[in-house]
């Protein structure tokens, strides 16, 4: 216990990063955005976030496209749009909605949303949008946190798993081996089934087998593993830190 002391206290993030020869060079998020409580709020709705991701890849919705987004999320969408708009996500014209900001920007919230869980709902210490100096296969790390002196690394992605190609995967998992985090989790929003363009690719490239061990959660060895918003998104993260961190301490 006093070696450990001595090594990592005062334990922080990064202590966990500097002793594996690495530097953090910012982290942090800004969403300009007003009522984040209640926007965290609404963001733990999969149909909210179905919306947001929809409102913001059209950019502009009259009446025709409402009632489209009415038919393929039901009655709740105009609900939605409402609450976008108080809080300023899109703001309203005669009649028309307008996003205020490109698709991409629901990245960034998918990112600030499991970040806040984090660090609100699990009291972990927690960065996100960090960027690592002189990092082999890129700097960027979407979230970092930890359990005690375990370190957790997350990659958010917003988009269904056929859009994540190959090459990415690769890539994230070359930052994984570089970082060596005590547990890594690769969250993706989706219901839909990852097995084949998301578990099966990890498998291929780190010869390693994924199990599901819970629906909405696969594992692949011992500090692996893949979580989609199947049943819940938020307690599908709560499982996997659970038990990729069990025992570790």
């Amino acid at each position: 216990m006093e070696n450990l002391l001595e090594e990592y206290f005062p334990f922080s993030l990064q202590k966990l990063v500097e002793k594996r020869g690495i530097k953090i060079s910012s982290y942090g998020r800004e969403i300009p955005l007003s009522h984040k409580e209640n926007l965290f709020e609404l963001l733990k709705s999969y149909y909210f976030r179905r919306v947001l991701h929809d409102v913001l890849s059209l950019g502009e919705l009259d009446k025709g496209k409402i009632g489209i987004l009415e038919e393929k999320w039901g009655k709740n969408v105009d609900k939605y749009l409402r609450s976008m708009k108080r809080i300023g996500i899109i703001e309203k014209r005669e009649n028309i909605y307008n996003s205020r900001f490109p698709p991409s920007f629901v990245g960034n919230l998918f990112e600030w949303f499991v970040g806040e869980f984090l660090s609100q709902e699990l009291h972990l210490e927690t960065m996100v949008n960090v960027r690592l100096k002189e990092f082999k296969n890129g700097g960027d790390i979407d979230i970092l946190s930890r359990v005690g002196v375990s370190l957790i690394m997350m990659e958010c992605k917003e988009s269904p798993p056929n859009n994540v190609p190959f090459p990415e995967l690769k890539s994230v998992t070359e930052r994984v081996l570089n970082l060596k985090p005590e547990l890594f989790i690769f969250v993706i929003d989706t219901t839909l089934s990852v097995e084949r363009n998301i578990t099966n690719n990890f498998s291929h490239i780190l010869g390693t087998e994924f199990v599901k061990v819970k629906e909405g959660v696969y594992k692949g060895g011992k500090s692996f593993f893949v979580v989609t918003a199947k049943r819940n998104l938020l307690q599908n993260i709560s499982f996997a830190i659970t038990k990729g961190t069990n025992g570790m301490q």
